[in-house]
């Protein structure tokens, strides 16, 4: 696989990582909480797309800008904050979490800007 299907399918599922973090935030916001069983799922999820990434991330190296890969880091950097923020959280209760919705925030934001840059790159929706 050449750079271009993988930057593709690595911007596809950063997409998807944005789209449930802000589902799960929003979620966290109105309830104050979340169930561990639901925190585990998008964490594991954020961890399984960050090691995607570092496995292929010399082939994209070769294949793209300086300036895509730096968007590239920037938004799985915050993919990978997100995970470990998922991480806390237990307080008293061993069934629900409280994760702090401030830092997932920024995390959000963070990987949001990243793909708003490669998106205003003409070549990140080339087919």
């Amino acid at each position: 696989m050449t750079g271009e299907p993988i930057k593709r399918d690595l911007l596809k599922k950063m997409i998807i990582a944005k789209i449930d973090v802000a589902a799960y935030l929003a979620l966290r916001k109105a309830k104050g909480y979340m169930s561990v069983v639901e925190t585990e799922h998008l964490r594991d999820n954020l961890f399984d797309l960050s090691n995607e990434y570092h496995e292929k991330s010399l082939r994209l190296r070769s294949h793209l800008a300086a300036q895509e890969m730096e968007n590239i880091n920037q938004g799985m950097n915050a993919v990978c904050s997100a995970a470990v923020c998922l991480m806390t959280g237990r307080h008293d209760c061993p069934q629900y979490i409280a994760v702090d919705a401030e830092k997932l925030d920024n995390c959000l934001s963070e990987l949001s800007t990243s793909l708003k840059s490669l998106m205003d790159n003409p070549l990140a929706v080339e087919t």
